[in-house]
């Protein structure tokens, strides 16, 4: 026992060096759509973000990480404070942030490390108070009437400068004790903009304002015309698609008018916010390399959000001042997932979703059908578990996050794929269709299921061309009636902090063979279909196996047949089949 010390020391001399040398996680942009690697192997980020206080309460946090690891999750994000890092200037204190790493490791959890800088959800509040006092050598966000707001100017090389030294440090501290890198991913700010007015009047504001373009903003402009948000690309065109000028000789007088008002106003803020946060990525990137991104709050047409913050509509902006982020994501409070996020891929923009309602086919959807590298619902430690509708996303949302970790390398893999594809349902939604191979699936929403069986005569009762599940009395389903949304109307956006949307349902379908597919979902109904001109005497089911993945391979525990022998998807449970058809 004696020896024991010295033993111990000798071990930690070994490991030292080995952890050192742990893969860095980074983004594999290799195959045309980006993939997360963590120890280089494809890494699908599931998890949750924590409330905004929860970990300056070491208690507490401890406690939200084993409810993730509960739920499955590979990953959490939580948060490094400004004002705790560095109470007094220059004097940085990271208690904190190792009490965050040692909970996380000890849970076996990735951290997406959110950096509450000089913004969070716009306003300064995690500034420490050595800058909020001094708004003589940390200028302010000034409204046009000359008052000033509790917002860090974007256009103060102090206030920039004070940030990165902060985030600077940061990244060292993090090499210093962070060999394994439990943290994977790192987002420098949060939510930039001003909900009051639509951009900063600052004197240093003014004179940029009056000035120029930039260049880099140009050279992006002539790099994507053609590709650029079609907004964008409207405004320039429509101002002779200058390459000289000021914000309005470019974009147009900012007016309130237009699908976007005041939008040359809100171009020359987004492009400012993005080389501030710029900067302060990529002083960090010289120390610690890992991917980097930061998010925005949702543009609606009432106006009530950041102006200036990350939307589609400014964000070739961000893009052109951004070049040390990897990406900018979108905090989504919305069920109008095809809207938002195809245009958050403009201009090859990588999704990923760090705040999220609660829901569990955002989840699989993301991901099946727009190549998401994760997907992670806010306040893991606000919901109401006596809520019945919260407690169903829950045990579906564990469900999902553990078999999706069991299919990361084959999910990896058909990214940028045609052999996978998204099914989603919300109401008002009608039956919408996606196409794989040959087959073309209708997709319904499971609720809507009545008792059916195919005598293998319905395929040649809808001219050879359709698996049918009709039912009984032998009618299809009911028309739309007078009241009802046509099938393109997007499905109502869910309020931000209120109540959970209900019946909804996806699932991620993967084809895995040219009449052989996996499908992993819930609350969905999909019918088969062989596209118009593909010649056959019969169509049918070959087999429908239940069962679960396991280091991406299936592993059947159930076969369908009889009664039983379609695709519907209960809303109540996440199930996974795998679903081999014959045509003859």
């Amino acid at each position: 026992m004696a020896n024991l010390p010295k033993i111990v020391t000798t071990l930690g001399i070994l490991l030292l060096p080995l952890l050192s040398f742990a893969q860095r996680p980074f983004l594999d942009k290799s195959g045309g759509a980006a993939k997360m690697m963590v120890q280089n192997k494809p890494f699908i980020i599931l998890g949750a973000e924590i409330h905004n206080s929860t970990g300056s309460d070491t208690a507490g946090l401890k406690k939200v990480l084993k409810q993730a690891k509960a739920l499955n999750m590979n990953t959490i994000l939580a948060y490094a404070y400004w004002e705790f890092i560095e109470p007094e200037e220059g004097k940085f204190n990271f208690w904190l942030l190792d009490q965050l790493l040692l909970a996380a490791r000890k849970e076996k959890l990735k951290v997406a490390l959110v950096w509450f800088g000089s913004w969070k959800s716009t306003t300064s509040s995690y500034a420490p108070a050595w800058v909020k006092t001094n708004p003589q050598r940390f200028p302010r966000h000034t409204l046009a009437d000359g008052k000033t707001l509790e917002i860090l100017s974007p256009f103060s090389e102090a206030n920039r400068n004070a940030d990165a030294k902060a985030y600077a440090a940061l990244m060292q501290h993090l090499v210093a004790v962070d060999k394994e890198h439990t943290v994977i991913l790192l987002q420098t700010e949060n939510e930039p903009g001003c909900f009051q007015g639509y951009r900063d009047y600052s004197p240093a504001a003014l004179k940029a304002w009056g000035a120029e373009v930039p260049a880099a903003v140009i050279t992006y402009l002539n790099a994507n015309k053609g590709k650029l948000f079609p907004a964008l690309e409207k405004a320039w065109a429509n101002n002779g698609y200058k390459t000289q000028g000021t914000w309005e000789e470019l974009f147009g007088k900012s007016t309130a008018e237009g699908e976007y008002p005041y939008y040359s106003e809100e171009l020359f803020m987004a492009y400012h916010y993005s080389t501030y946060i710029n900067h302060i990525a990529a002083q960090g990137r010289k120390i610690l390399d890992l991917p980097t991104f930061c998010n925005g709050w949702l543009y609606n047409k009432r106006g009530t959000y950041p102006h200036g913050t990350i939307n589609p509509h400014v964000l070739d902006l961000y893009r052109a001042g951004g070049t040390a982020l990897d990406f900018y994501s979108p905090n989504v409070y919305t069920i109008d997932y095809d809207d938002l996020f195809s245009k958050y891929k403009t201009g090859g923009n990588i999704l990923f979703i760090p705040e999220s309602l609660l829901s569990p086919a955002g989840v699989l959807y993301a991901i099946a059908e727009y190549d998401a590298i994760g997907f992670a619902p806010f306040g893991i430690d606000g919901w109401n578990r006596n809520d019945e509708q919260v407690k169903l996303n829950l045990k579906l949302l564990g469900e999902i996050n553990g078999t999706l970790q069991q299919m990361q390398g084959l999910i990896s893999s058909k990214y940028n794929s045609p052999q996978m594809r998204g099914a989603y349902f919300a109401p008002p939604a009608r039956n919408k269709e996606i196409e794989l191979g040959d087959y073309k699936l209708s997709i319904g929403s499971s609720a809507d299921f009545r008792f059916s069986i195919d005598f293998g005569k319905s395929l040649e009762q809808v001219g050879k061309q359709v698996i049918s599940f009709a039912a009984l009395s032998g009618q299809d389903d009911p028309a739309p009636g007078p009241n009802t949304p046509p099938a393109d109307k997007p499905a109502p956006p869910a309020s931000p902090f209120g109540g959970l949307p209900k019946d909804m349902g996806a699932a991620l379908v993967i084809q895995n063979a040219a009449d052989e597919f996996y499908i992993v979902g819930y609350g969905v109904k999909l019918n088969f279909a062989l596209k118009e001109g593909i010649s056959f005497n019969h169509l049918g089911f070959l087999s429908i196996d239940e069962g679960y993945f396991k280091q991406d391979q299936f592993i059947a525990t159930k076969r369908w047949n009889g009664d039983e022998q379609k695709v519907s998807l209960p809303g109540q449970q996440l199930t996974v089949l795998k679903v081999r058809l014959y045509r003859i």
